[in-house]
């Protein structure tokens, strides 16, 4: 796998909240994070920082027992809900840190297939044959006003509560998380970002363009960059991972 982020507190922001991780040498899990933290006093940034770095940690400690797809998955849950007790815990006993939370999108690579789990509204992407799908599903009220009917997808990206979640890491001493299990072709592009991105740009306008042999350090800043160009006023992160083998082959 191939590896490249991009990380920006936006226009406005006054310090960026978000954080992720990716893995910088072989012999690190390959899995990728993205969290979006919320909350006053600096709490949202420590939010993110814990979670990234509990799931980071668990995954390093533990990854000679991976052995089936079953583990990963174990793993996955028991990282995720580990980081939501850090947070939480800390969010209960401190009143500088109460009521703080984070989003949480992350992937584990698995030979031919990836695993995501998420909470909140950062995404995972796929984007393979010059088109990108979305692999996860908002935790948010405009989600659930398209689901119900209430509003149309246009109306959605127009909500003045668009940025209200409904779900994440930190908030309850109990988490759901939702999985997803994808196959994994040579060439596919895996995309993690923060809700920053989506909401300055719309990813399908840039997929056809994007050259087949871009870095991954090059897309993320590009994608990273129009975020900015279109207004950028919230925090901007973006994970990405290209599946490379037989690549030359292709």
């Amino acid at each position: 796998m191939e590896y490249g982020a991009y990380s920006h507190k936006g226009i406005h922001r006054k310090a960026n909240e978000d954080h992720y991780y990716i893995p910088k040498n072989l012999t690190c899990p390959d899995i990728m994070i993205v969290a979006d933290g919320m909350g006053g006093h600096n709490a949202g940034d420590l939010a993110s920082r814990i979670a990234v770095e509990v799931i980071r940690s668990y995954f390093e400690r533990h990854r000679t027992r991976f052995r089936t797809s079953d583990d990963l998955l174990n793993a996955i849950h028991q990282s995720v809900q580990e980081a939501n007790s850090r947070v939480y815990t800390m969010s209960r006993t401190n009143i500088r840190y109460s009521g703080m939370g984070t989003t949480l999108t992350m992937t584990v690579f698995e030979e031919d297939r990836f695993h995501v789990a998420n909470i909140g509204d950062s995404r995972c992407y796929l984007l393979r044959d010059g088109s990108f799908r979305q692999i996860t599903r908002d935790h948010s009220l405009v989600q659930e006003l398209l689901d119900n009917g209430s509003i149309t997808r246009d109306e959605m990206e127009l909500h003045p509560k668009k940025n209200v979640i409904t779900r994440a890491l930190g908030t309850e001493d109990r988490l759901r998380i939702d999985c997803f299990e994808e196959t994994l072709q040579s060439g596919d592009i895996v995309l993690l970002c923060t809700d920053g991105l989506v909401n300055s740009i719309n990813l399908e306008d840039y997929a056809p363009s994007l050259p087949t042999d871009i870095s991954m350090e090059s897309l993320a800043e590009i994608l990273g960059n129009e975020a900015l160009s279109a207004g950028g006023s919230d925090d901007i992160t973006i994970a990405a991972a290209r599946d490379n083998r037989n690549m030359e082959k292709r």
